[in-house]
């Protein structure tokens, strides 16, 4: 187990090993405002862990005991007992499987061990404000499952029950409009709209942007859904203009 360093987010690492727990766990260490309990490659280790400490992230290996999808088995039983629990899944490699099965868990983000290791402070940030991290490629996959399988199981009578404004905020959210733009675009106060996304996300039964998107997605004439702009937009994450409904996913709640 490693050392707490002085931080706000609370880090706990399940690697595929302890070495490269130990590894991982030591490089985030060094930045400030992470606090990492420890690492573990041992799956029960893990979930008694995270049962009695404060985990705020969980960093957590697809592959674990030799197993590849060991790791995103333990996720989707964390998940289950612990709803809220952010987590981002490491990926030897960002392949459609993996990156689908990572959030069909209940991962908020997954993280590529090819990307540099100075993106995962970002990545752990980002998580941890409710963001959803992942890059357009896996974004793509996630669309892609969702349009070749059954559409999620989702009481579509429940967008009726939204006022016309928390329905406006809704289509500015999949349109993937940050709080500040869905603000600009309302003409209402930031401070508002997160109001209006608390209330959405529990009168829908949803807990992040990705359920919620979602499931619009998946029963878009309920909704009577029609962006609210013009398709083509300028994204802040990739720097160019289009419209698209998975841009949503690098934004905050």
């Amino acid at each position: 187990m490693s050392k707490s360093l002085c931080g706000s987010i609370n880090l706990f690492v399940a690697e595929s090993s302890p070495i490269t727990g130990q590894l991982l766990a030591e490089a985030i260490a060094k930045h400030p405002g992470l606090d990492v309990l420890g690492f573990s490659s041992n799956p029960a280790e893990v979930m008694h862990i995270l049962h009695a400490s404060h985990v705020d992230v969980l960093l957590v290996s697809a592959r674990m005991e030799e197993e590849p999808y060991r790791g995103i088995a333990l996720l989707r039983q964390l998940r289950s007992e612990r709803p809220g629990l952010k987590a981002i899944v490491l990926l030897d490699s960002s392949r459609q499987r993996e990156v689908v099965e990572a959030f069909r868990a209940g991962a908020c983000g997954v993280f590529c061990r090819s990307t540099e290791i100075k993106m995962l402070r970002k990545c752990i940030a980002a998580v941890h404000r409710g963001q959803v991290w992942a890059n357009s490629e896996e974004l793509g996959f996630v669309l892609w499952a969702l349009t070749a399988v059954q559409p999620l199981q989702f009481d579509s009578k429940r967008l009726l029950s939204l006022s016309t404004r928390e329905k406006d905020v809704v289509r500015c959210i999949v349109e993937g409009l940050t709080n500040s733009e869905i603000a600009k675009t309302l003409a209402i106060s930031q401070h508002t709209v997160k109001n209006y996304v608390f209330k959405i996300f529990d009168k829908l039964g949803v807990s992040n942007r990705v359920e919620l998107v979602f499931q619009v997605l998946s029963t878009p004439a309920t909704l009577g859904f029609a962006p609210l702009r013009e398709k083509n937009h300028m994204s802040s994450s990739q720097g160019q203009q289009h419209y698209s409904p998975a841009s949503y996913l690098s934004r905050s709640c």
